[in-house]
């Protein structure tokens, strides 16, 4: 069928469900219903007229699909559908400062595009998924473009992590230097908020930036090691997988330091395999920037070095003076940081480096392998395994000579540093996200592997993560869908858990329940209380940046006066990081405090007696979000007495 030739009944048929659809909304939302909830119960008989027009009107080969088939692959259409609908509804309602009408025609137009493209494109899965070809490449394109859309609408409507309102006072607070990590996490925000104001969107922008020049790169480099069609499914693992997926939508130092390898990686490529020379500029400029990302990629720049002592054809470039005019561009790029920690006694290298080798015995090789799962997806890993461990039975090993190098190279720029933190979990903690981006280098591998019909045998793993690929495909968007859908609009009968650390849920309501109280307390008193939250670093990140969007300001002394009376629970003992050196306590010294935490015991601790004198008993306020509660805090008004605090260790994400 070709759907121009029924350009007008299509038109017609999206208008009936488009109508169907406003319709509905605004009859449930008449009675009483929520908008969020009332985008939910008209989407239903929208969807079902979309699907009888489709098979009634449109589609000539709807007899050839059994209606078991037809059924299964509507649901998961309008299922995608929904949820990046409520993605749409929410940020076009915050983007226009609370209109509903425009934000609703938006998302349910939206919604019925990604239904009619889904049906027309239903029938060729996944007989024709990943080829690369026809309809094959539009298939993967339609993926990465609605992964692309979820990302752009969620990440201006989902509250932030507790670790991107910390990076956030990284940006209020402008250095060429941090304590746990480099600057260029701070700088980027402060770069976004400094021009377009202060909102989730405005913060993750980094992030999405961040999120194309990996996919660029990624790209390029697959490009340069096979063709267009791996190049175009490595591109696609770049869209789906929860490593690139969410460090594309989270502002952490994780998506420069990611995007930064990715480029390193592609001229490590053109220098080494192609003889580019100039390609040792963008190596020093990307491992420059990935510096000042994260120490991590110093384990690329470990790799690079190791390749070129034991790799004969390689090994020319010690003699060159390329490669050494790369290292003092990455030095000049690092110089900030250095000149910033031999101005703090070298804080920030001590605390990335020898503290790390302290402590007691932590064998996490089982967690560092499940965290590898979480990031790459059991297909992602068959994949990954079956790139390292082919060999010589592969294709990798039987192409050309440059086929073959590029091969040992990548194998090589992945292995040093995949051995490093397998070594370090042997006895040491490993977080989540520090594999991350070591990954890049097996994408061409792994794509190549989940590109089907080419002829190449890798072996039971890549055998079985091909055939469940188009499956992992179908699944990933759903869950990343429902997750987001979940977080941001919510469903009906699924309460919120009550005030998780890592997830911001509520966090409007809570900073202006705080805003509140601490007004309420200086028009009583006379006198402007200083925010302390506790729980080390994350909750007053959260506070200072809610209570900025509640005073709507881009810049000027209103953010200033609320960042520079926000800070964390280093007064009473916690570990906050920068916020001990942002916030001294002996600055601080008789002023009134508002102490809260979700912890009844932190704001009634009998050592509050020695450093501040209270000023009111224990009390609660509870905040919701979507009418939903959310969590509860206590807090207390204290007065500071003395500056004496435990000293803080901090800690590393």
């Amino acid at each position: 069928m070709r759907i121009a030739n029924k350009l007008p009944s299509l038109l017609a048929g999206a208008f009936l469900v488009i109508l169907t659809d406003l319709l509905a909304f605004y009859l449930a939302s008449g009675s009483g219903v929520s908008s969020n909830q009332a985008h939910l119960i008209s989407f239903l008989p929208a969807a079902l007229v979309a699907y009888f027009i489709w098979h009634s009107w449109l589609d000539d080969r709807a007899s050839v699909h059994g209606i078991g088939r037809r059924s299964g692959s509507f649901v998961i259409i309008a299922a995608l559908a929904l949820f990046l609908r409520g993605g749409v509804l929410s940020s076009m309602v915050d983007f226009t400062a609370g209109t509903l009408n425009a934000g609703i025609v938006i998302s349910v137009c939206v919604s019925t595009l990604v239904i009619f493209t889904g049906l027309s494109l239903q029938k060729h899965w996944p007989t024709e998924f990943g080829s690369g070809r026809g309809v094959g490449r539009n298939l993967t394109i339609a993926i990465i473009i609605y992964m692309l859309l979820l990302r752009l609408f969620y990440g201006g409507s989902l509250e932030l992590l507790h670790e991107e309102g910390y990076y956030w006072n990284y940006a209020q607070h402008l250095d060429i230097g941090y304590l746990d990590h480099p600057p260029l996490v701070g700088w980027l925000i402060w770069i976004s908020t400094s021009l377009f104001g202060h909102s989730e969107f405005i913060v993750r922008i980094g992030a999405l930036i961040c999120w194309f020049v990996t996919g660029y790169y990624a790209h390029k480099l697959a490009s340069a090691v096979y063709d267009d069609r791996v190049a175009l499914n490595a591109l696609l693992i770049v869209a789906t997988l929860p490593v690139f997926f969410f460090f594309g939508l989270f502002m952490m130092p994780d998506p420069p330091l990611i995007a930064s390898w990715a480029g390193a990686l592609y001229y490590l490529h053109a220098a080494l395999i192609e003889e580019k020379r100039a390609a040792w500029l963008g190596v020093g400029i990307f491992m420059g920037l990935g510096l000042l990302s994260k120490y991590t990629i110093a384990l690329l720049g470990a790799a690079t070095l190791l390749y070129l002592l034991f790799n004969g054809q390689s090994r020319k470039w010690l003699f060159r003076p390329d490669p050494y005019l790369a290292f003092l561009l990455v030095i000049l790029f690092f110089s900030p940081v250095i000149i910033w920690n031999a101005q703090q006694d070298w804080a920030s290298f001590v605390f990335q480096g020898p503290r790390r080798f302290k402590g007691g015995f932590d064998f996490d090789l089982p967690e560092m392998i499940g965290a590898i799962l979480i990031l790459l997806t059991p297909v992602g890993l068959a994949a990954a395994v079956a790139a390292i461990t082919s060999g010589r039975t592969s294709a990798f090993e039987q192409q050309d000579v440059k086929g073959k190098r590029s091969y040992r190279l990548l194998l090589a720029l992945t292995l040093v540093p995949l051995s490093v933190f397998v070594f370090f979990s042997l006895y040491r903690n490993i977080k989540l996200n520090w594999t991350a981006p070591i990954w890049l280098g097996l994408l061409p591998y792994m794509g190549a592997i989940l590109t089907p019909g080419n002829g190449w045998r890798y072996g039971k793993w890549a055998a079985w993560a091909r055939s469940a690929w188009p499956g992992t495909v179908i699944v990933i968007p759903l869950v990343y869908g429902a997750l987001l859908h979940y977080l941001t609009l919510g469903f009906p009968g699924i309460p919120y858990p009550l005030y998780k650390l890592d997830v911001g849920i509520g966090m409007h309501d809570l900073a202006k329940q705080v805003e509140t109280i601490a007004d309420g307390f200086e028009r009583e008193n006379g006198e402007k209380p200083f925010i302390v939250c506790m729980h080390k670093d994350r909750l007053a990140g959260w506070v200072a940046f809610y209570r900025t969007k509640i005073v709507g300001s881009k810049e000027g002394p209103e953010v200033r006066d609320i960042v520079d009376n926000t800070t964390g629970g280093h007064f009473f003992g916690d570990n906050t990081n920068m916020y001990e050196r942002w916030h001294p306590p002996e600055m601080h010294r008789d002023r009134v405090i508002m102490l809260i935490s979700d912890d009844r015991e932190d704001v009634s601790l009998e050592n509050m007696k020695s450093r501040a004198r209270p000023l009111t008993d224990v009390k609660t306020f509870v905040f919701r979000k979507n009418d939903e509660m959310a969590g509860r805090f206590f807090y207390r008004f204290l007065r500071v007495q003395d500056g004496e605090t435990k000293p803080s260790q901090g800690h590393s994400t």
